[in-house]
């Protein structure tokens, strides 16, 4: 039986990452703190010499205004509003676009932070203590390949394999590597990497072997985009356990360039060394807000991974869904497509949260083709392996909340103005 699966935050959620509400929670007391007039005035300034592509005022304060008049809980929708800004009217000018995305890309760069931040205190005070309860993974794995599409930024999948001894691939076929900065040019950063024009031909991915295809869908926090977005980047697979792992991680979150002993800003372009020495850029793959992949169906340059994910439901027996809520309609138009074309396909949806069958799914709720269970990504793996529930596994996933307030009060203190 061919398997695929697909993980929202809810698969990450006993491993100690963010939900939507708690990551808004603190993106908006950062954000809020900071004087609307000083960040008007600091993005004025940075963009001072572009002459040919200035941004404007009156512009970054209606951005801003958004964000500050926001009540909701969830910061992608947020981000949406300020992306959509430049599409409510034709005539908007380029200035007006230009200063929307500058908002647009402080708000990234924040998220960015907290997300990072959240992986590294996360990992002590929840991966290593938890990762047991995970050891049923392979439950849900084919015996051949299984195509794995995470919507999630985290690298807890990539931990738990190393850990579990489970084969996982980008399917990166080519090596590149990066110092950490110019003023430590001999920590060299081994990454891996994919020609995106070349990405759908899934070479190097594992073919009729045990093991995990993965694709970040959204990216996230340990891809990166080089050569003008034309190689997808990637952490390196080759450590030998999650703590190996999580050490280069923060290597590489750590790269960047020095001038006069002051390491230089970066945002969504972010400003590193290359082999020389000398300045360079590479760019953060995490998609965020409303505009991760368009709404049509059609193959687009960009949108491979979508492209893929599509080529694989066609090829799939069973596919698990684990915490997910469906609120992308690239997602579930894909899946609602997939289950018309392929008469074979299952669904089986796994979320803590009891919210019933999708209404993308509904017209494919007959002879089993949609199934669902409400409990962790953790107690599905183990009741898939035993055929029932381990009451002491989910009373010790229960003592997690104390846990994961202890790491969002972490996160928090790393920003004075929280």
């Amino acid at each position: 039986m061919k398997k695929l699966l697909i993980l929202g935050a809810g698969f990450s959620y006993d491993l100690g990452m963010p939900l939507a509400v708690e990551l808004t929670e603190i993106f908006l007391c950062i954000f809020k703190r900071i004087p609307p007039k000083g960040l008007v005035n600091n993005l004025l300034n940075s963009n001072k010499f572009n002459t040919e592509r200035p941004v404007n005022e009156i512009a970054l304060n209606k951005a801003i205004k958004i964000i500050n008049d926001y009540d909701g809980k969830n910061y992608e929708e947020l981000l949406s509003r300020i992306q959509f800004l430049s599409e409510t009217n034709v005539k908007t000018s380029t200035s007006d676009r230009d200063s929307y995305f500058a908002v647009y890309n402080t708000c990234y760069s924040i998220i960015h932070i907290i997300l990072v931040n959240y992986q590294i205190a996360s990992f002590k005070t929840m991966y290593l203590k938890n990762r047991d309860h995970f050891n049923g993974l392979k439950n849900l794995l084919s015996k051949s390949e299984t195509w794995v599409f995470t919507l999630n930024h985290d690298i807890y999948l990539e931990c738990l394999s190393l850990d579990l001894g489970i084969p996982i691939t980008y399917g990166d076929s080519e090596k590149i590597t990066f110092p950490k900065s110019n003023i430590e040019m001999d920590n060299i950063i081994e990454m891996t990497f994919s020609y995106r024009n070349e990405f759908l031909e899934h070479n190097s991915f594992f073919k009729k072997d045990f093991g995990i295809n993965l694709v970040k869908l959204h990216g996230g926090l340990s891809e990166l985009h080089y050569d003008d977005g034309k190689k997808i980047c990637n952490q390196s697979l080759k450590g030998n356990n999650s703590i190996e792992l999580m050490y280069e991680f923060m290597n590489i979150q750590q790269m960047g360039y020095y001038f006069n002993g002051i390491k230089e800003p970066s945002g969504k372009d972010r400003v590193i060394t290359d082999l020389k020495g000398n300045l360079d850029i590479i760019c953060q793959a995490m998609m965020t807000g409303g505009k991760k992949y368009s709404i049509t169906n059609n193959d687009k340059k960009g949108e491979e991974k979508l492209k893929l994910f599509s080529e694989m439901l066609k090829q799939t027996d069973e596919v698990t869904v684990l915490g997910y809520g469906f609120g992308d309609k690239h997602i579930n138009n894909r899946l609602s497509n997939a289950m018309l074309l392929n008469e074979n396909l299952k669904i089986q949806i796994v979320d803590k949260v009891s919210s019933g069958i999708p209404l993308s799914l509904e017209q494919f709720d007959y002879s089993g083709r949609v199934r669902t269970a409400t409990c962790g990504a953790a107690e599905w793996m183990e009741y898939v392996g035993t055929s029932r529930w381990n009451t002491d596994q989910i009373e010790g996933l229960k003592n997690n909340e104390n846990l994961r307030n202890k790491i969002r009060e972490k996160v928090k203190t790393l920003f004075p103005s929280c």
